[in-house]
């Protein structure tokens, strides 16, 4: 099955300016695939800075935006996998992380990486949306 990539206004221009040589958003079939999603203001497209509630609210607004353009929601995310550039940011994270997944939480990984210089906090997802 051949995968369909979905550019994402404001969100693909943004990860691009980072020099991410990515898509936002593939589709396979009735599943999507998010990139790894930085902390991205909607309004500006330019990253979040701020403590890692901002980060990662602003990381799962711009997923639940991404999935919305592509007909499907944070409702449906069946796995979620977080970088951290901390373990000790965690626990902030699932604070915010707990009010964006209200009807169940996906399976979900959370690995420490070697930080980055612009942001603390990366959130990638796979989610389902109906055919057609």
């Amino acid at each position: 099955m051949k995968h369909q990539i979905i550019e994402v206004p404001v969100v693909s221009e943004a990860i691009r300016r980072l020099g991410a040589p990515t898509s936002a958003l593939t589709r396979i079939g009735d599943t999507l695939y998010t990139c790894g999603m930085p902390p991205i203001d909607l309004t500006t497209g330019e990253i979040v800075k701020g403590d890692i509630t901002a980060q990662t609210r602003a990381c799962l607004e711009a997923l639940s935006f991404t999935l919305n353009h592509a007909g499907s929601s944070l409702d449906d995310v069946f796995k979620s996998l977080v970088f951290l550039t901390d373990n000790a940011l965690a626990a902030d994270m699932n604070k915010v992380y707990r009010e964006f997944f209200t009807t169940g939480f996906p399976a979900r990984s959370c690995v420490a990486v070697k930080p980055w210089a612009l942001f603390d906090i990366e959130i990638e997802c796979i989610a389902t949306v109906a055919e057609g």
